[in-house]
């Protein structure tokens, strides 16, 4: 599944209790206001939703909601290259 910004933004909703309407590409995961385990429990529910892998360095360049958008669909497409590739070896 690819991500979009309307299905990231419903899922951050869900685990940070702010209102999906209030939430935009610009949006930063500061204003989010969000704790350190709490952004854990998102980026693991949104690897797991868009079946999507990536490291904490990763996590460390996002800013925005729409960095990590970015971030999962680049995630997705490396992910699928890397089993691709491993299934012709």
């Amino acid at each position: 599944m690819h991500a979009t910004f309307a299905v990231v933004a419903e899922r951050i909703s869900i685990t940070s209790g702010v209102a999906v309407d209030r939430l935009r590409p610009e949006t930063t995961l500061k204003e989010l206001a969000l704790d350190s385990f709490l952004l854990v429990e998102m980026a693991v529910d949104l690897q797991e939703e868009f079946d999507a892998i990536f490291t904490q360095e990763d996590l460390h360049r996002v800013v925005t909601v729409g960095d990590l958008v970015e971030l999962l669909n680049t995630s997705q497409a490396a992910d699928v290259r890397a089993r691709s590739a491993a299934g012709r070896g």
